[in-house]
């Protein structure tokens, strides 16, 4: 995801901002980036309309399940395979995370994208037959509420562009349209143009910067966007590997994913040489899986060298001389 440093300076500006730009109907539009009093606030909105709805009698999602399974209209194999596919995701994200071949990283990541699209599956299904609950009635406002409260007629978000009442009038292809200002702005400032961006040369200066979040904003972590506290800690990431990461290859100094999976792959290596009594000035890593395009990625120095290749040119079987060879011992 690469645009060019005209993008990624506007959306640093805006997140140093705290604050997008749009217009609706010809009316120039502020929407807010959000800090954790904001969704505190959205929590306890939600919070007051489900109380709301279970007052009117409105079931809970839990009792419509009960009273579902009950008749017969749901099966409880189906919460289980949820909540198995939940645990499932997340661990596939932590193996992902854990990982520090590319094409690895690729695969994890194919399959937390098959499990995600039947995970989907399974919960249209149960939304369906579980229909107005609670929960989906507090959703449905607090997501009108959080639309009106990230919308402001001026940059330093003294007058709402529209009060409660103003909103309730609107018409649905209005508040649609609204709805496409913020998701865009939500899109554009994507945890994945974020890395990007700070990893710019413009942005360079500022990385030594980000060891101190107070300082770097000047102002208290809590009144921070999302948007800002993620500028800041992947700075410090990034600031991190370059002090502390030796021979990193200038063709991946900007690609935070490259970036990463290299400091990583050379920590495992340094691991590996200090457990198992490698020479300080071995030169070579065997990495058994990896493809080309991971060792192109990953070697620092021209020698890092593919274990299923070397075992193919080998006939298909190699001796323990070769492999303490390959991995750079002395024998």
């Amino acid at each position: 995801m690469n645009y060019s440093d005209e993008f990624y300076i506007s959306l640093i500006g805006e997140v140093f901002d705290g604050y997008s730009t749009d217009f609706f109907e010809g009316q120039e539009v502020f929407v807010k980036h959000l800090n954790i009093r904001d969704q505190r606030y959205i929590h306890n909105y939600y919070e007051k309309y489900k109380n709301i709805a279970l007052v009117k009698g409105i079931d809970s999602e839990s009792a419509m399940l009960e009273r579902l399974k009950k008749d017969g209209m749901w099966d409880e194999k189906d919460d289980s395979k949820i909540s198995s596919l939940e645990l499932e995701i997340g661990n596939l994200k932590k193996t992902r995370d854990a990982v520090f071949l590319p094409s690895q990283k690729e695969t994890f990541q194919k399959n937390i994208d098959e499990k995600k699209k039947e995970l989907y599956g399974l919960k249209s299904k149960r939304a369906e037959v579980v229909g107005v609950t609670a929960e989906s009635y507090a959703t449905s406002r607090c997501g009108d509420e959080m639309l009106r409260f990230s919308l402001f007629k001026d940059n330093n978000f003294n007058d709402y562009l529209f009060s409660e009442e103003d909103f309730a009038e609107l018409e649905p292809h209005q508040v649609i349209k609204l709805g496409g200002i913020v998701n865009n702005s939500a899109e554009r400032l994507g945890e994945e143009n974020i890395k990007w961006a700070v990893l710019r040369p413009f942005f360079s200066m500022y990385l030594s910067n980000c060891e101190n979040i107070n300082d770097f904003y000047g102002q208290a972590v809590v009144t921070l966007s999302v948007y800002q506290l993620k500028v800041a800690m992947y700075g410090k990431v990034f600031h991190s590997i370059f002090q502390y990461t030796d021979d990193i290859p200038d063709s991946i100094k900007e690609d935070p994913d490259k970036l990463m999976a290299f400091s990583e792959a050379q920590r495992n290596k340094d691991s590996n040489k200090s457990s198992s009594g490698l020479r300080d000035d071995a030169d070579a890593s065997a990495i058994f899986g990896a493809t080309k395009d991971d060792m192109q990625q990953l070697a620092s120095d021209g020698k890092a060298v593919s274990l299923s290749e070397e075992m193919e040119k080998a006939g298909g079987k190699l001796d323990m001389k070769q492999m303490m060879r390959l991995a750079g011992h002395d024998v």
